[in-house]
């Protein structure tokens, strides 16, 4: 069987060390070429993948050769080349988050259905490993019921390029939060009823959010706080899981970005002192278990999309699922602005 040919829009740090090195390590896609406008960038991918160089989003697009385009752009321009991407017959992968709005992912779910191709989000950490242990905890029912947890992702730092810029779509909440909020609709089963957010801008010089907090709260009655910060010199726990029966928490990331960019994913390895604990009552006493975390992989995202398109029914990231993601941010924003819950669009 051919390889599909993929080519990656974008050489920044998502193009060069999550797209090309993820879509090089999956047997079915080929990576054909890499977008970039800057000409050093150009001679170093030529120099180091050996693959076709575009300087123009648009030579990708008169390229018959090419089967599947992945967006690695600012956020802002997500919705606008993936549509274009799918009018030239191209399927099309674009990095999270989705686009800037719920108008736009709908925009971009009629063109793939309009032009019958492939259309998903980089939503990777769907196979991260705390992640995926939280779910295996649930699933085995340790925890009892869940009714509350929170998702936190703190890092200290200025935001740097057009991820400091309101117009690109940056912000932290926009960043992480949109898979902090994907991983939330993955657990929890249900419509959302309510979200309220709180915007900070009290740290760095710019027109993003310094810290965000966003609550929803779920109709079954489950409750999940969202924080996202670039003033966190000391992170919260990962995952704070409250249930019936028990409490999880998971400290720290997963380790496959740190592997990635080192060249050799398959070498991540969890920290001991960062494995997830499980506290439940044993005999009348509360006690502490350590779990063994469940591998994270992220080479299943792009292994998943050589397979869907062959046969688009095994698509594990669907637009549709982001689509909720969207929504939820709409929600958050305004909210954070009036001060109010807010219903989110579609949940009903």
């Amino acid at each position: 069987m051919d390889r599909s040919k993929v080519v990656v829009v974008g050489y920044g740090f998502a193009g060069r060390c999550f797209h090309t090195y993820l879509v090089g390590l999956a047997s079915q896609l080929q990576l054909y070429g890499v977008v970039s406008s800057r000409p050093e960038a150009r001679v170093q991918i030529q120099s180091q993948l050996g693959v076709k160089v575009f300087a123009r989003f648009e030579e990708v697009l008169a390229d018959p050769a090419v089967d599947l385009v992945v967006l690695a752009t600012p956020n802002d321009l997500h919705a606008s080349q993936a549509i274009q991407a799918l009018e030239a017959g191209k399927h099309v992968v674009t990095d999270k988050p989705m686009s800037l709005s719920t108008a736009e992912a709908d925009a971009m779910i009629a063109a793939s259905r309009k032009s019958g191709r492939l259309l998903s989000v980089f939503q990777n950490r769907r196979w991260d490993g705390d992640f995926l242990t939280v779910r295996q905890v649930m699933a085995e029912g340790l925890l009892g019921e869940v009714f509350s947890m929170e998702l936190c992702w703190g890092q200290y730092g200025l935001p740097r390029g057009w991820r400091s810029q309101q117009q690109h779509g940056g912000g932290k909440f926009m960043d992480l939060g949109a898979h902090l909020l994907d991983q939330a609709l993955q657990l929890v089963p249900g419509p959302v009823e309510w979200v309220y957010a709180r915007f900070f801008a009290q740290g760095w010089q710019t027109d993003v959010e310094d810290h965000a907090l966003c609550l929803l709260s779920f109709a079954s009655g489950v409750e999940v706080q969202i924080c996202t910060s670039s003033l966190a010199r000391r992170p919260r726990p990962r995952w704070y899981v409250m249930g019936t029966k028990g409490t999880l928490i998971k400290e720290g990331v997963d380790p496959q970005e740190r592997a990635m960019i080192a060249g050799q994913i398959d070498a991540a390895r969890e920290e001991p002192a960062q494995y997830p604990r499980l506290w439940v009552e044993t005999a009348g006493r509360s006690s502490e278990v350590v779990l063994e975390p469940v591998p994270g992989r992220w080479r299943s995202y792009y292994e998943n999309i050589a397979e869907a398109i062959n046969d688009p029914a095994k698509l594990a990231v669907t637009p549709e699922s982001v689509r909720r993601v969207m929504a939820l941010i709409e929600a958050a924003r305004a909210s954070a602005a009036s001060g109010q819950a807010v219903r989110p669009e579609g949940e009903a």
